[in-house]
């Protein structure tokens, strides 16, 4: 895409219309390029450096143009070409980057609005949610207890709206906000949803290692509630078992509430799994063994007494 560069040096500041044709959801400046003038017609994102700029085109793909004005470009004439060569770079087959870089991108990325409100994505308290993501996505054989929906994608992005109403969650009494649990519960699907729609094969199973999650605000009912997620995970059904990640941020009303990070171990074949959980139970047995043993021996050298 090639920007209009009419605009002489020294005149008057240029805004992002200005040299955008036509709309895109994210328009990306750098924050010393002082000539460009934000404008209400553009979602913007601002990059202090080249990485972080980088980042940014990296995950959102096409969603996002890199905004530079005329003397900006002048006084930096290999950097369009480098930012646009990255932009194409988001179809490769690889995820771009870690996780805990796509963490530190996402946390200062503002909602894609212009996107969602033409997506099938709920938004608004009136907007009828997406139908619910395929069971077997999720691990679930009863479809009342998938939590998420079908995904959206932008980029690297997918984003899935929740659901907080289950038959395999009861809570002791009904609450104004999303029960805490039910979120982890939402965010747990959105790992293995995430993991096979990019190429976990449908036998393939996850053993979560960890699950860090951050709280921010409450999470209101009657509102929409949207998760946006990452990984860098991607798979082909011929690969060996391998580590998965996954970042999920779960926003309302443009706000982050909640944060996770997943960490697990993707097994690419119900085979796999099966050894692994034979080994397990191996291990577990051994254990329970030995612990008998002990408490075995301790109960006797009391009795002996």
């Amino acid at each position: 895409m090639t920007q209009n560069t009419n605009h002489q040096p020294g005149n008057a500041n240029t805004t992002i219309a200005d040299i955008i044709p036509g709309i895109t959801p994210y328009a990306l400046f750098f924050e010393d390029d002082t000539h460009v003038v934000p404008d209400e017609t553009h979602q913007l994102v601002k990059a202090e450096t080249i990485e972080e700029a980088i980042g940014f085109l990296q995950l959102l793909g096409d969603a996002c143009i890199p905004v530079l004005s005329p003397e900006y470009r002048l006084a930096h004439p290999e950097l369009y070409k480098q930012l646009m060569d990255t932009a194409s770079s988001w179809i490769d087959d690889e995820a771009p980057m870690d996780i805990d870089t796509a963490a530190a991108v996402l946390k200062k990325l503002p909602l894609d609005l212009k996107n969602l409100i033409n997506s099938p994505i709920a938004i608004k308290p009136d907007d009828l949610p997406p139908a619910p993501i395929q069971k077997s996505l999720v691990h679930k054989e009863n479809e009342t207890n998938v939590l998420i929906s079908e995904p959206f994608s932008t980029g690297w992005l997918r984003y899935f709206n929740i659901y907080s109403n289950t038959d395999e969650l009861v809570f002791d009494h009904p609450s104004d906000h999303v029960q805490g649990m039910l979120i982890i519960e939402a965010m747990r699907q959105t790992g293995i949803a995430m993991a096979h729609l990019q190429g976990l094969p449908c036998d393939g199973r996850i053993a979560l290692l960890s699950f860090n999650t951050s709280f921010y605000n409450f999470v209101e009912r009657d509102a929409p509630v949207i998760l946006r997620a990452y990984s860098s995970f991607t798979a082909n059904p011929s690969d060996d078992d391998k580590k998965i990640e996954v970042f999920v941020q779960l926003i309302q009303w443009g706000r982050i509430c909640t944060e996770s990070k997943l960490k697990g171990h993707a097994f690419m074949n119900a085979e796999s799994s099966g050894k692994k959980e034979a080994l397990l139970a191996k291990i577990s047995m051994r254990n329970q063994r030995n612990f008998d043993e002990k408490v075995n021996s301790i109960l006797e050298k009391e009795l002996s007494e």
